[in-house]
């Protein structure tokens, strides 16, 4: 046991390799030609397509195994110690990085049922573009935010390029980077759909904390959408950040991760020291290190 936290502790502290703890990260190798890789990430997502068609992210469901429910348990509970409120001001930081979308094309990738500023977008924005896996969930953020001729729900798979456009001035890419088995593909992707200095704006979970380096190992095999569920790791933020330019980015959860500890073991502390745990993390904002935060995000530009 020893052995095995030195081990993971090496990885997750120095970035040198890719913390060791799944396998399906290693894939990420060259061996691995890019045409396989997206065969590969294809038929996984006729799989991811089906699960969202029956329950969404997060959700306690009968879909789940009675783990992966379990996990759901948890969050939930964590996540209750911070307020709707403080935890808004991730997406004030984003609406700053949006800008004035007036004459803006935009792209909101797994866009799902829509995420908490998914209306603004699509309000702001010259022209508005949905995409997701699910048919399903397009059809919950058509019904919330409303259908308009410069509004577009596509349903298809981002690996199709025949799917979307090829000019977007922004790319929204809200909690979906991370179900690309291999990143390079999505960010490749990504860069083939962007009109010259265009943007993309990515939230993403991360595994980069050694205590959820951990238990996320010990959940995994139980996990129901381990196929498509790929926390960014250390080197995962290498290749995003040698990738494009990065112009700014958010680490959430960093100090604030404290704030979900108490919520799970002293819930009555959470509430009590949640919101200031959490929003320390704004305060904090020229420190730029995103290593130890749970949630990552990033506003890039193709180099």
């Amino acid at each position: 046991m020893r052995y095995i936290a030195k081990w993971y502790a090496r990885d997750v502290f120095t970035q040198k390799g890719n913390m060791g703890m799944l396998k399906e990260q290693l894939e990420h190798s060259q061996n691995v030609p890019p045409e396989r890789r997206i065969r590969r990430m294809l038929r996984t997502n006729v799989a991811q397509k089906d699960y969202y068609e029956q329950t969404s992210a997060g959700n306690i469901s009968p879909v789940n195994s009675a783990a992966t429910n379990f996990w759901n348990i948890l969050r939930h509970r964590a996540m209750v110690s911070v307020s709707s409120e403080a935890r808004s001001k991730v997406y004030e930081v984003h609406k700053q990085w949006l800008g004035d979308l007036s004459d803006k094309k935009v792209l909101e990738l797994g866009a799902g049922s829509g995420c908490p500023i998914s209306g603004y977008i699509a309000e702001h924005a010259k022209e508005y573009h949905a995409m997701d896996l699910s048919a399903m969930q397009l059809e919950q953020l058509k019904n919330r935010i409303g259908d308009a001729p410069n509004r577009r729900f596509i349903e298809g798979d981002f690996l199709d390029s025949s799917m979307t456009d090829d000019d977007y001035d922004v790319i929204y890419a809200h909690a979906v980077l991370h179900h690309f088995r291999y990143i390079d593909v999505a960010l490749s992707m990504l860069k083939q759909k962007m009109k010259a200095d265009a943007r993309v704006i990515s939230y993403d979970a991360s595994q980069t904390w050694l205590p959820v380096v951990l238990l996320r190992a010990v959940f995994r095999p139980f996990q129901v959408d381990a196929d498509w569920e790929f926390p960014f790791t250390g080197k995962t933020l290498k290749r995003i950040e040698a990738s494009f330019r990065i112009e700014d980015k958010l680490g959430v959860f960093n100090k604030g991760k404290w704030s979900l500890v108490l919520g799970v073991l002293f819930p009555s502390l959470g509430k009590k020291y949640g919101d200031k745990l959490f929003l320390s993390d704004f305060e904090d904002r020229k420190r730029k290190n995103v290593i130890g935060s749970l949630h990552v995000s990033y506003l890039m530009k193709e180099q």
